[in-house]
């Protein structure tokens, strides 16, 4: 656990304790920590963890007195999640699709705050009825996943929506590659990224109809309009911060977590080192490690060189 997260999870159980809600059990998730809180007869989850604009605590809790309770903490949460917005089997989300739509698609990316490893986005198109299916499941965002429980629902949700999903993985080599062009350009890391997600609606939208489209906003609109040009004028494109709070965005998000984790750990099995997820905690000394053992010429196959973190070869 790195210090700022440490700080924040020792802070968050001193105020459950302090408001007589029992820590009784607590595990890690990607960025963060899962505590399982008690109050009386009542259970509910709190996942803390890094979130793309700082770390952001999540509930889990049935209606109650648990729920009330947590929700009444100093959480810290960001901008548009309530403390009571989890979704899932245990809580309904804010609508984000519009009411009339059968049929939507969900868009989000994973590894674009992690030193290591590949970027990769992916898309999933679902039904109502496959809406609720997935939440019954626990499809919900995937950082709020262990890495066990993405892989078991990744599967769940490919086998359920066949060729109504899509993943594409850019491993380190090529991302760094695209990520050079695109600086030469004057473009960035989200153009890139609206690339991927752009290529990845349209292959979609070749095999089905599909009228609305949920992108988890990690921009400028324009990122991702362009890359669709004439088919945004055609369909309805909502691009929102916390998109995971749909359905097929969380989805689309345990697919793409689902890719990044079997890449790492294909890259792991290659070079016979652990490459630790995000960007702070063991970072510095996977990178020592790995520069002592294959070289700075190699690190362009498992790290992205944009990050602040490879300011040593340039």
């Amino acid at each position: 656990m790195d210090k700022i997260l440490d700080e924040k999870v020792r802070a968050y159980k001193a105020q459950l304790s302090a408001a007589g809600i029992e820590c009784v059990r607590e595990k890690p998730i990607n960025y963060g920590w899962n505590l399982v809180c008690r109050l009386g007869s009542e259970e509910g989850r709190v996942n803390i963890y890094h979130g793309k604009k700082g770390i952001s605590v999540v509930l889990q809790a049935k209606e109650g007195a648990l729920k009330q309770a947590l929700a009444g903490l100093d959480q810290a949460q960001p901008a548009g999640l309530s403390a009571a917005g989890f979704f899932g089997s245990q809580g309904e989300a804010p609508a984000i699709r519009p009411a009339a739509a059968d049929t939507w698609m969900g868009c989000d990316e994973s590894g674009k705050g992690d030193v290591f490893g590949p970027l990769v986005a992916a898309a999933c198109q679902i039904t109502k009825e496959e809406e609720v299916l997935f939440q019954k499941a626990g499809v919900c965002d995937s950082k709020a996943l262990t890495d066990t429980k993405i892989a078991t629902l990744a599967e769940y949700i490919r086998q359920t929506l066949a060729d109504r999903c899509v993943v594409t993985v850019l491993m380190p080599e090529e991302y760094n590659k695209q990520y050079e062009m695109l600086k030469k350009n004057k473009k960035n890391l989200n153009h890139l990224l609206g690339s991927l997600h752009g290529q990845n609606i349209l292959c979609l939208l070749r095999k089905h109809k599909c009228p609305c489209i949920i992108v988890d906003k990690f921009g400028k609109d324009e990122y991702v309009l362009n890359e669709l040009q004439t088919v945004a004028k055609t369909h309805r494109i909502i691009q929102i911060p916390k998109g995971e709070r749909d359905t097929a965005v969380a989805a689309a998000s345990i697919l793409a977590r689902d890719a990044f984790v079997r890449a790492m750990n294909t890259l792991s099995k290659r070079y016979g080192m652990t490459f630790p997820k995000g960007a702070y905690a063991g970072i510095a000394a996977a990178i020592a490690q790995f520069r002592h053992q294959y070289g700075d010429a190699e690190l362009a196959f498992v790290g992205k060189l944009n990050f602040k973190t490879f300011d040593f070869l340039r």
